[in-house]
């Protein structure tokens, strides 16, 4: 099958017309990434520039429930690549995903999570016994890595933190230990993972991504650690927000929720609310959103319990206001969303760059919701700046959308944003190709 065929092919069987594609793209990186025919062109032979390539693939890949490799799409321009079937079992990317997880969407093994009775506390009886300092060090190894992705390139932390899942699961696997011991080793794996679940969203990698949450919530429900669960299946809610995916989003984060709803999560419970305000937002349930809004409020002034759980450590007030302004913005309240933004980004003071990066671009956004264009365009400088430094497929797509909306405006200010985001798209293909 030649490679209009298999585009072709791929359409016809989701019932897409090349316009719906091309609406797809355009959700997915900014609107006005593509025009709506251009898909017709691809269609003909022609090739998608840079990225769209890549895009599109996984879009078909995520829409048919199969992979759909970029090299079956276009083979004459992308050389050819080892199908994944061939590649023996032992030598395939660790992941380390049970059977039983791999095969599940995430909503079903969500609810698994909810109905299930208490796992069995881990222990192992074969081999050499777990060394304390082994769990020590990945311990501090955890935090260390998660203060490191405040401040650096998401790819770099991503490589390290794999191989110290994978030095983890080994010791799981092969080694002897206790249930206590056991309880914390499978926490650490299961925190590990979630990490670079995380990660990989960020870095546009849907797919993988499902399987290493999916394999992460496993791991929690072995460890029986209820709050960690319930922020993977949080993880796992925002990231089908991202996507548009909002009514499983609503889902996923009322399953968390319940699942915790005795449980002493402090501020953890404030971000829980905050991810469900989200995802109403984006079904457009104001009312819904504004109840899970104040709920979060409240949860976060009830302050932090002695005990919390290290993932917490980076949620602050400043964190849950500026998220509540992007659900202001995704209901179509620029003004309330203004304020939200701009008090969560004075709050945050030049910490967390990522965060402040994609909340300094919703202020620009809400900004130019209400023709505020040279407030808009202070906000979009401070985020292109901050991109300079920061690796985030996820912030690249929204700076792309963003510089589409400055193109509208005919001012010096709008100029100057849309040239250093061109500038700096220009610097992320550069870095791409080396």
């Amino acid at each position: 099958m030649n490679e209009v065929a298999v585009l072709a092919s791929c359409l016809a069987r989701l019932s897409w017309p090349p316009e719906r594609l091309a609406r797809e793209i355009n959700k997915r990186c900014g609107s006005g990434t593509i025009s709506s025919k251009a898909p017709y062109n691809w269609l003909k032979g022609a090739c998608p520039r840079r990225r769209l390539p890549y895009i599109v693939a996984k879009i078909l890949s995520d829409q048919l429930g199969e992979p759909i490799a970029v090299e079956a799409l276009w083979p004459r321009h992308f050389p050819a690549a080892p199908s994944p079937q061939r590649i023996p079992a032992q030598r395939r990317p660790m992941t380390s995903v049970p059977p039983q997880a791999a095969a599940l969407d995430p909503v079903t093994a969500s609810v698994d999570w909810l109905v299930a009775d208490d796992a069995p506390p881990p222990s192992r009886t074969r081999g050499e016994e777990v060394p304390e300092v082994a769990v020590e060090v990945l311990t501090v190894r955890i935090q260390q890595l998660r203060q490191l992705d405040d401040s650096c390139s998401s790819g770099l932390v991503l490589d390290w933190a794999l191989q110290d899942l994978q030095w983890a699961k080994k010791l799981a696997a092969t080694y002897s230990y206790d249930t206590s011991t056991g309880l914390r080793l499978h926490r650490i794996i299961a925190e590990l993972g979630q990490l670079t679940a995380w990660l990989t969203a960020d870095q546009g990698m849907d797919e993988l991504s499902n399987t290493r949450f999916l394999s992460a919530l496993s791991a929690a429900r072995t460890a029986g650690d209820r709050p960690l669960a319930a922020y993977i299946i949080s993880c796992m809610s925002y990231r089908a927000v991202w996507a548009g995916r909002t009514e499983e989003a609503l889902r996923l984060i009322r399953i968390a929720r319940k699942g915790t709803a005795q449980e002493d999560m402090g501020i953890g419970q404030a971000l829980l609310a905050t991810r469900e305000a989200r995802a109403r937002a984006g079904l457009g349930d104001e009312a819904g959103c504004r109840r899970a809004l104040d709920e979060a409020a409240e949860l976060s002034r009830a302050g932090r319990p002695s005990s919390e759980p290290p993932w917490a450590y980076w949620l602050t007030p400043a964190v849950m206001v500026a998220d509540a302004g992007r659900a202001w913005l995704e209901l179509g309240r620029p003004q309330q969303a203004e304020w939200h933004l701009a008090h969560g980004i004075d709050l945050l003071q030049g910490s967390q760059p990522r965060n402040l990066l994609l909340h300094s671009t919703s202020l620009a956004e809400a900004r130019l919701a209400h023709r505020e264009v040279d407030g808009a365009a202070e906000a979009a400088a401070e985020a292109l700046t901050l991109a300079e430094n920061i690796s985030s497929q996820r912030a690249h797509s929204r700076l792309m959308a963003l510089r589409q909306r400055f193109v509208r405006y005919d001012s010096a200010v709008a100029r100057e944003i849309v040239q250093r985001a061109d500038d700096l798209l220009e610097v992320d293909r550069t870095r791409a190709t080396c």
